[in-house]
């Protein structure tokens, strides 16, 4: 059998779902990209101070005035720029593992992302508060440490690792990190107040500079799954298979492992535990178009950076002048729609969660 029709025959349901609707797809992410880019232009001009669309071009072409081309340029343009890029980062990062785990409910929490970054950072304001300003690359690292650390529990010589080793491993990995922060935080309980705003996922304060740190990543990490669709795709077929098929199924899970890591590791650095992102935007996406990762890799970019980019501006908007951190929003979205999908596994058998 050849790599394309083994593609093609990854069972029969999915194959109707992606013959039928290769218009429905360009469609959806046709879609995701005008809502992006309207919550773009939006969180540019909205906000504690109104600003109109023509005083929004203007700040952009350095012809506005001095006060309204700071807010713009300095403060909303780069917040908003760099939701889009955490959105994207967390929604492909989950697209990714829940294609090499063959789990549609995986997500960057699994691989330990979250709480080694959480740990990181969680040490460094509280023991370490002179070198705040390297919290971003230090929750980086913490991030990588710990999805490496679970790459490694889960290999098995002479075998590699499996779906539901990672699985374990994660959720061993992340409930151990979980409870050395949550320690660190009892013991030092009147440090705790910039940690609980940090771990709760917030954009206040992102500037330029967050945007120089994620950019990169953000190019290496989606080029680098789009590279993967094919090999993704044929995995969905069972490890055996797929190496008959000429997949080097441990290279390619390895590779997509890596890349999650670094998608979710650097939204992390520089937004802070925004969670449920990795969990929906992809399982959405694969409900409206199928399961084709050539279509599921750029339709969770654009989708997750559209669901960053409108819920910190209901963040902001919602209680203004205050401001709710962008992780509690996206919990509050992400929290029904993990019930939604429950209850709907009860009536189809958990086929299609």
């Amino acid at each position: 059998m050849k790599l394309e029709d083994a593609v093609a025959v990854e069972t029969r349901p999915l194959r109707t779902v992606k013959t039928h609707s290769s218009t429905r797809q360009f469609a959806i992410i046709g879609t995701g990209l005008v809502l992006l880019t309207a919550g773009l232009v939006m969180s540019t001009a909205l906000g504690a101070v109104t600003i109109g669309l023509n005083e929004v071009l203007a700040a952009l072409f350095g012809e506005a005035e001095r006060v309204p081309r700071q807010i713009v340029w300095n403060l909303r343009v780069p917040r908003a720029l760099v939701g889009a890029l955490v959105g994207m980062n967390l929604a492909v990062a989950g697209a990714l593992l829940q294609g090499i785990m063959r789990n549609p409910m995986a997500a960057p929490t699994i691989v330990g992302v979250t709480a080694g970054a959480g740990l990181a950072a969680a040490a460094v304001i509280i023991l370490l508060p002179g070198v705040a300003a390297l919290l971003p690359p230090i929750a980086f690292l913490g991030a990588l440490a710990a999805s490496v650390f679970v790459y490694v529990l889960s290999w098995q010589p002479g075998i590699g690792t499996s779906p539901v080793r990672m699985v374990l491993a994660g959720v061993a990995v992340t409930t151990m990190l979980g409870a050395f922060t949550t320690g660190l935080m009892t013991v030092f309980s009147d440090r705790i107040q910039s940690v609980v705003l940090w771990m709760a996922g917030n954009l206040v304060g992102t500037s330029w500079n967050h945007l120089e740190l994620i950019w990169f990543y953000s190019v290496i990490g989606v080029v680098g799954g789009l590279l993967l669709v094919r090999q993704l795709n044929v995995m969905q077929l069972g490890d055996e298979t797929a190496q008959s098929l000429g997949v080097r199924v441990e290279r390619a899970r390895f590779l997509a492992m890596g890349l999650a890591a670094l998608l979710a590791a650097s939204a992390v650095s520089v937004a802070g535990l925004v969670g449920f992102v990795g969990l929906i935007v992809p399982h959405v996406m694969r409900l409206l178009g199928g399961h084709n990762h050539g279509y599921l890799v750029p339709a969770s970019a654009v989708g997750g950076a559209a669901l960053i980019v409108w819920a910190d501006l209901g963040a902001r908007m919602v209680l203004a002048p205050l401001e709710l951190p962008v992780g509690v929003v996206t919990a509050l979205i992400g929290g029904p729609f993990f019930v939604f999908l429950l209850y709907r596994a009860r009536f189809v058998g958990g086929r299609n969660l």
